[in-house]
Formats: structure tokens, C-alpha cells, sequence
């Protein structure tokens, strides 16, 4: 019975709930041509001093859809963070250029795996890791060579639609924080770690938007024993320890390293060190079923519609969704931005404590 009111409901609450937009500006089929024109826009100058960087790794094949993410994050966020832009190895000079035009001021870590690898001597594990998996530089990259003391991490298939007073208090007080992502995806599962590994992850830890202090995450022996604990189970424990398992994981696999997912080990590593800070703030995502939630600033996931205070939304997993261009981007098409951020001044940096109209 509940869950039939519920289906009753959810049509009414998503009508009342949901950002209205003229029909008459929704395009029949999404507009690939299009979305490049996020390269007319104005740049965004990075302030020339700032205690809050903006962390972002970034592959090739993602570049377009970074740039949106970034000036969507910067419009609407009110955050007055100085960009970093971490390549995985693959952005061509052309992307890299493009970044340095849009984000005048911003810094480029395109060529830094040695000196990070110089700075990680002493921690085999951190090496290793280093040197398996690209996913390790949104970890140790930010640790490492940071200017700020208080860091946030975005993942570039993220686009922003409103600010957020909860994230934006946590940068203000410096304060940890996370999008509670309602689910686990760690390398060893929490209740494993718990029990035989003395390991204590926060709880449902999606790190495609987090914020903390350099200084109290840079903890390279911690970070080792972690993932020595995590990589170097005993093989009678294999079946009890299993996480996040995808397509390149195989839990018989002869070579112990390989029965994990190193795709979510850097998630898991930032969900340990949030779980060591009793002032972690878990800022909470949406709910489907809650229309009370939904009534509040919210913080979205893949397949989930913008309400009229949806703050983020994360479209996760977006190669089998694909839904952050022909969902998110054509939101903000119909909402005009490409008009709006080619008018002069409104993609300025806001300066400290500003919010965007």
C-alpha cells in the first residue's frame, strides 16, 4: 500500500518540485554542435590569492564536458576557489590552452607524476599506487603539490544549477565535507575494514565533491598502512572482504592486488581520512521518496530532475547514463546561459562571501 501512494505521489511532487522551463525552448533531440559554444563564453578570471583551491583531474575525452562543469561551478557556486587543473596524462596542449584562456591564472599540473613520486619515497604502497592506476592523482596530486590549505575535488561530470549554503558553510569554517552518495563503493566493504583491517571509513563517502584541510589529510604513513591493509588481504579472506567489484575486477584472480577495484581506492582512501575527523559533515543528496527533502537545497544524482533548489547534480556513471549533456547541459541551455556568461562581468570570480543572483 505504501509503495503504490508513493508511485501516486511522485508525478504531483515532481510537478510542484520541478525547475518549469518554456516548452517552446526544449530542442525535440540533444544538440552536440552546440554545447562547444561553452568555448564563446567569457574567462573566468582565478583570484591572485586564495587560502581554497578547486581541484579537478581530467582526461581528454572529458575536456568539454569539464569546461562546462567548471563554469557552471563558478557561476552559480559563490565559491572564490583558484582553480587546479590535474591532467591524467592524456590532455593535448590545445585542451590545456584552452583551460589557461577560459580560467586566466589557474594552475596546470600536466607533468608532475616524478615529483610526486619523489615526494611519496619511503611509501612503497603510495608508489605502487601512483604508478597502477590515474584515479591516484586525484589523491596524491592535491596532498602533494597544493598552495592552499583547504582543498576541494570535483569531478568533471558535475554541473551546478544553484549555489549551496551547505557547502559553502563547510568552506567557510573549514570544515570537512562530503555528498552522502546513499550508498558504498569502497575497495574493501566497510564491514571487513571494521572488523579485521582496524579500518574506519565515513559512511556512504562519494568523492566527486569533497572539501577538507591539507594539512590534516596529509598523512602518508597513514595512507600507506591504509592501503597496504586494503591491497594485501589474506587469500582465506578474499571472499569476506569484496567491495566495489566492476568489469576489470576478478575476485579469483591468482594476484591478490587484483581481486580489488583500484577505480574506487582513491574514494576509499579520502573515505578513511574523513572518518578520522569527528567534525565530517555528510551533506545530504537528494531523496526520491522525500518531498520534504526535496523542498530543501539539494545535492543530485544521475536521473534525478532539477528542482527549483537543486544545488548539484552528480552524473555519475554517465557513460551508461548519458545524461549530463541532453539532461543537464540542455537545462542550462534553456535557462539561456550561453547568452547570460557571454555578457560582460557575469562569469567574474565572486569575491569572498558574494552569492550570484
Amino acid at each position: 500500500m505504501r509503495n503504490q501512494l508513493k508511485r501516486l505521489l511522485t508525478p504531483v511532487v515532481n510537478r510542484l518540485l520541478t525547475e518549469k522551463l518554456p516548452a517552446s525552448a526544449a530542442p525535440a533531440d540533444p544538440r552536440p554542435a552546440v554545447y562547444g559554444r561553452i568555448l564563446e563564453t567569457r574567462p573566468v578570471p582565478m583570484p591572485a590569492q586564495s587560502d581554497v583551491e578547486l581541484h579537478m583531474l581530467v582526461s581528454e575525452r572529458d575536456f568539454l564536458r569539464s569546461i562546462w562543469a567548471l563554469k557552471s561551478f563558478f557561476h552559480y557556486s559563490g565559491i572564490p576557489a583558484r582553480l587546479v587543473i590535474q591532467s591524467d596524462g592524456s590532455l593535448t596542449p590545445a585542451s590545456l590552452d584552452h583551460y589557461r584562456e577560459h580560467f586566466p591564472g589557474c594552475v596546470i599540473h600536466a607533468d608532475h607524476d616524478q615529483v610526486v613520486r619523489d615526494a611519496l619515497v619511503g611509501h612503497p604502497l603510495c608508489q605502487f599506487f601512483l604508478g597502477h592506476h590515474a584515479i591516484s592523482k586525484k589523491l596524491l596530486h592535491p596532498l602533494l603539490l597544493s598552495r592552499a590549505e583547504y582543498l576541494l575535488i570535483m569531478d568533471s561530470d558535475i554541473l551546478w544549477f544553484r549555489n549551496s549554503d551547505a557547502i559553502a558553510d563547510c568552506v567557510r569554517d573549514r570544515v570537512p565535507f562530503f555528498v552522502d552518495g546513499g550508498a558504498e563503493a569502497y575497495a574493501r566493504n566497510r564491514r571487513y575494514m571494521e572488523t579485521s583491517l582496524d579500518l574506519h571509513p565515513a559512511r556512504n563517502v562519494n568523492s566527486g565533491m569533497i572539501g577538507y584541510r591539507r594539512t590534516a589529510f596529509l598523512d602518508l604513513p597513514f595512507i600507506e598502512d591504509a592501503l597496504r591493509k586494503l591491497a594485501d588481504v589474506p587469500r582465506d579472506q578474499l571472499l569476506d572482504s569484496i567491495g566495489y567489484v566492476d568489469a576489470y575486477v576478478d575476485v579469483h584472480a591468482e594476484d591478490v592486488r587484483a581481486t580489488l577495484c583500484w577505480w574506487v581506492m582513491e574514494q576509499t582512501i579520502y573515505a578513511l581520512l574523513l572518518g578520522r575527523d569527528q567534525r565530517h559533515r555528510p551533506v545530504r543528496s537528494w531523496s526520491q521518496w522525500s518531498p520534504f527533502r526535496r523542498m530543501a537545497e539539494t545535492h543530485q544524482f544521475t536521473d534525478s530532475p532539477v528542482m527549483k533548489k537543486t544545488a548539484m547534480i552528480h552524473y555519475i556513471s554517465d557513460a551508461a547514463h548519458n545524461r549530463f549533456f541532453p539532461a543537464g547541459v540542455e537545462h542550462l541551455l534553456r535557462r539561456g546561459c550561453l547568452t547570460e556568461w557571454c555578457s560582460p562581468g557575469r562569469l567574474d570570480t565572486p569575491s569572498s562571501g558574494e552569492r550570484p543572483h
